[in-house]
């Protein structure tokens, strides 16, 4: 049965047996503004002290995973540099929750999106889905996607990804065991529920062992990576003159 725990336009936490899922939907592509990312940080913060719910599934919108950040949008509304400091905030964070996290990848996955997607512990993704960095193929660069990448790819691929902005094939990331499975669309939501729920049979230990597990894999060096990422992000978008 599914239950509506609770929605912060256009986030929506909805609750599958053990699992609470994150929804979010905000235009086709599914792009992060300040709002859509602060929410979506308070929604990770209730689903994981919420005593109900084992797991965490990050599904994003029917049509798309995530798309990044909706640059436009923040230049317009001048919210740049509280943007990056939420994203930034969001990718610290998803690491140190107490419980496993699994990514439902219906749609594509690019920029910070990709990043999302790697920071989950297993990811589903639909066969159709472009995953990676596209900044560089845009002109600009992934400031802040890259230190994910960097940490949870092997290193030639995410140079790959990062320095021409070239996405990866669902199909192709399976192949490598960066995701557990590519499967038909209509298949993802299903098979990401067997996986919460297979992941939900540790229960209170898995509090423990996860923060455990994040200081083995990427903790080390990684927080206070993101944090110099954050400065060279704002400083790409608001050069001094005499670094053009």
């Amino acid at each position: 049965m599914t239950r509506t725990t609770t929605e912060t336009a256009p986030v929506r936490a909805t609750r599958r047996g053990p699992a609470t899922w994150i929804e979010w939907d905000n235009g086709e592509r599914n792009l992060l503004d300040l709002e859509v990312t602060r929410a979506l940080v308070e929604e990770l913060h209730r689903a994981d002290q919420d005593p109900g719910a084992a797991v965490i599934v990050l599904a994003g919108s029917d049509r798309a995973f995530c798309g990044g950040a909706d640059l436009p949008k923040l230049r317009a509304t001048g919210t740049v540099e509280e943007f990056a400091a939420e994203v930034v905030e969001l990718l610290k964070l998803l690491p140190l929750l107490r419980k496993p996290v699994v990514a439902a990848v219906r749609g594509d996955a690019l920029a910070s999106g990709f990043s999302i997607a790697l920071l989950a512990d297993v990811a589903v993704a639909a066969d159709h889905a472009a995953l990676g960095t596209v900044e560089a193929a845009l002109g600009t660069w992934p400031m802040i996607a890259q230190v994910s990448v960097r940490y949870l790819l092997p290193s030639r691929l995410a140079t790959r990804t990062l320095v021409t902005g070239h996405t990866f094939t669902a199909e192709r990331l399976e192949a490598l065991g960066v995701l557990t499975a590519a499967v038909p669309s209509t298949e993802v939501d299903r098979r990401a529920q067997e996986l919460a729920e297979a992941a939900a049979r540790p229960g209170a230990l898995a509090a423990t062992g996860r923060r455990a597990l994040a200081d083995l894999s990427i903790n080390a060096g990684y927080a206070a990576d993101h944090d110099a990422a954050l400065a060279h992000f704002i400083a790409m978008l608001n050069p001094k003159e005499s670094d053009a």
